[in-house]
């Protein structure tokens, strides 16, 4: 264990990108937390953006670890792990499937509608579990609404990026589209609980998603929540859904099952909302690199 001024400092629990997650706690305190180390600003300005949902990982605090040049982010720890370590040592049943899709679909919700925020990498790593909620996490390849977005290179894990970023032959600007299609390979796996293209190298992979080869819906799954998905996997973005009539569809899904119900996303004003968002973010910024 590492100590950096008040916080000690544990085992790591997660990786990606250029970036690692690590589990920590504050001198004399019980509480846990997720540190997310050598994060840049702008990664920082969109988690902090992102806050104040209960279904996404809650920012903490910002902080400047010793001997390291970039910005740590101090997050929410999730006791439950990823959703795809939960999928693949638990069996839930179709309840529980519908609540988690909802769950997603709200943090969506509010990342689209209400903060204009692109998440851009959505698979069920960077999905958590915590007190058997869904927590969407990692804004490390978020972007505003309407910033360059233009993708120079495929990221992600390849069954759930949007065909046109595979598609590197033409520019492609990330958009919401991008999100409404990982989340339906996400629908998709809720019911599976299996990897898409289970055992099939990343070429090969690329290669039927380029062509419109998507999975079979698992048996006994509800037909509705199957036309959802493969919707929002369509291959042409304006053939997708956007998150609302997601949002709307489950909430069909559920009165015809008696289940769960799910988050409400309230709209407000779209230009006034990023107009907040942009000078907070601002303000955020300033402060920390004062």
């Amino acid at each position: 264990m590492r100590v950096h001024n008040e916080i000690f400092i544990g085992t790591i629990i997660g990786s990606g990108g250029s970036s690692s997650v690590y589990v920590a706690n504050w001198k004399n305190t019980s509480t846990i937390y997720a540190i997310k180390k050598s994060v840049n600003n702008k990664e920082v300005c969109l988690t902090i953006g992102a806050n104040s949902h209960e279904n996404i990982i809650q920012f903490r605090g910002v902080t400047k670890l010793k001997g390291e040049k970039k910005y740590s982010l101090i997050l929410e720890y999730a006791d439950g792990g990823t959703l795809g370590k939960y999928l693949k040592n638990n069996t839930i049943e179709w309840k529980n499937q519908l609540r988690f899709a909802k769950e997603i679909a709200s943090a969506i919700c509010w990342l689209h509608d209400k903060k204009e925020i692109i998440h851009g990498d959505l698979h069920p790593n960077n999905i958590l579990i915590h007190k058997d909620a869904v927590k969407l996490a990692d804004f490390g390849r978020s972007c505003l609404k309407g910033t360059g977005c233009y993708n120079t290179q495929v990221w992600g894990v390849m069954p759930y990026v949007d065909p046109k970023m595979l598609n590197q032959k033409i520019p492609y600007k990330l958009n919401e589209k991008s999100d409404i299609y990982s989340l339906g390979v996400i629908f998709w796996k809720l019911t599976s609980r299996s990897s898409p293209f289970d055992g099939l190298e990343g070429d090969h992979i690329t290669f039927k998603i380029l062509n419109g080869v998507r999975e079979e819906p698992v048996p006994n799954t509800n037909v509705k929540f199957i036309g959802l998905y493969q919707k929002c996997w369509e291959q042409e973005p304006d053939e997708r859904p956007n998150i609302s009539e997601v949002n709307e569809t489950l909430s069909m899904i559920d009165s015809e099952n008696d289940t769960v119900t799910t988050v409400p996303c309230s709209k407000g004003s779209k230009e006034s909302k990023k107009a907040e968002f942009e000078h907070s973010c601002q303000i955020d910024l300033n402060k920390l690199c004062q």
